[in-house]
């Protein structure tokens, strides 16, 4: 019988990050299935990260922290791991003191996938691998919340996104969105209260289910892992989640590396803008970020290709 052995894995700081870096936690449990696992949290990721079936306790760490608050955590927790997964190469295995650890040297490519660098960083302490995954608890009332809405299988759109570069064009998701609801389509539009502004009256559409706004990132993932048909969605946490949950994603482009931050699951789209040069350039900002200018027609044909193909 296989002793427990105690895990801490540090997570990056953002939601989309730990999200692609979700499959290590599934190595790990595959790997170490009598293990307890502590999970090192930013306040953004706190909330989902509590309801992850594999995680048995979080301990949260805020880089805001003044520099006393920063070195106390460490140092409190020396001594009570036998495995630390570092994925923030930080100095957290050093000042726990944990001997078996992730190595401190990276030098991988950079066109390799976030999701398969992640992956290199325990192939040699989780070498097995199965399809195993985690998922995210929600309570009795959470579920009868989303159950009252009788929703039915349905394309779940996420074309916002934190950086504005990044979405794509309203009057084009605009377009999308009219045409697919002609189609008999049902549609649910997800994102944060940020985000209302970006959608403006497409939320008022008659046929489109609002829920922007209304959820945590664990309610999203309940609720695509239950009613999502396809996701239509452009580079960003919910995609990723999507990606985890094994969905058909058709994804909107421009300036992200598609590279490293494309779709994971098995049947996936990417659409971008091919007779720009400048497309994946990688920037923070742009006055014309034309890259997000995909034409509608183009992601209607790939979404009704996409459900013929893998939606039963």
């Amino acid at each position: 019988m296989q002793r427990m052995i105690s895990i801490i894995i540090n997570f990056p700081t953002n939601l989309g990050d730990t999200i692609i870096s979700l499959p290590i936690l599934d190595r790990l449990k595959t790997n170490f299935p009598e293990s307890k696992i502590t999970a090192i949290v930013s306040p953004q990721t706190k909330e989902f990260l509590l309801r992850n079936t594999f995680i048995d306790e979080v301990v949260v760490f805020d880089k805001a922290w003044k520099l006393r608050q920063k070195m106390r955590l460490p140092f409190s927790l020396r001594g009570k791991y036998d495995l630390i997964v570092d994925l923030k190469n930080s100095l957290f295995p050093v000042i726990l003191g944990v001997k078996k650890r992730t190595p401190f040297c990276r030098n991988y490519p950079k066109d390799i996938h976030a999701k398969d660098m992640y992956l290199k960083l325990v192939q040699k302490i989780a070498p097995i691998f199965q399809n195993t995954k985690s998922t995210f608890l929600l309570e009795k009332k959470e579920k009868e919340k989303w159950s009252n809405l009788n929703l039915t299988k349905a394309i779940f759109v996420a074309c916002s996104a934190r950086s504005s570069i990044k979405c794509y064009s309203y009057s084009h998701l605009k377009e999308v969105i009219d045409q697919l609801l002609k189609k008999s389509y049902s549609i649910v539009v997800l994102g944060t209260k940020e985000e209302v502004h970006f959608y403006k009256d497409i939320l008022s559409l008659k046929g489109v289910i609002d829920l922007v706004g209304e959820t945590k990132m664990s309610d999203c993932f309940y609720l695509l892992e239950k009613y999502a048909s396809l996701v239509l969605c452009v580079d960003s946490a919910l995609m990723h989640l999507a990606s985890y949950l094994n969905l058909p994603i058709v994804a909107l482009f421009g300036p992200t590396n598609i590279k490293r931050y494309s779709p994971w699951s098995a049947n996936y789209v990417v659409l971008y803008r091919k007779d720009l040069n400048c497309v994946f350039c990688e920037k923070s900002f742009c006055e014309n970020p034309r890259c997000m200018e995909i034409l509608p027609q183009k992601v209607i044909e790939v979404i009704e290709e996409m459900i013929a193909r893998y939606v039963l």
